[in-house]
């Protein structure tokens, strides 16, 4: 996975046997972290609460087989970012 929109950039990798995620993710250039979860759950959700932008982002499984991020950002100085996007 390497996807960027808006203020996001993901980065990463999917299992597909385990369906297992690693991600690094920034926002506006901050680096979040490296973060891991799972698809087959409830998938990967970060909140984030910074001075310049609020919201979430989503990693998730749709139609058993596809891989979706869902971001609703508001960034202080750009607006708001609502999306859901097929990333594979």
């Amino acid at each position: 996975i390497d996807f960027s929109f808006g203020p996001l950039h993901v980065k990463g990798y999917v299992n597909p046997q385990t369906l297992g995620l690693t991600v690094t993710v920034d926002i506006l250039g901050i680096n979040l972290g490296t973060l891991r979860g799972n698809l087959k759950n409830s998938g990967l959700t970060i909140k984030v609460s910074l001075f310049v932008v609020k919201g979430e982002v989503k990693l998730y499984l749709k139609n058993t087989n596809e891989v979706w991020i869902r971001l609703h950002l508001e960034v202080t100085f750009d607006g708001t970012f609502d999306e859901d996007v097929k990333l594979l």
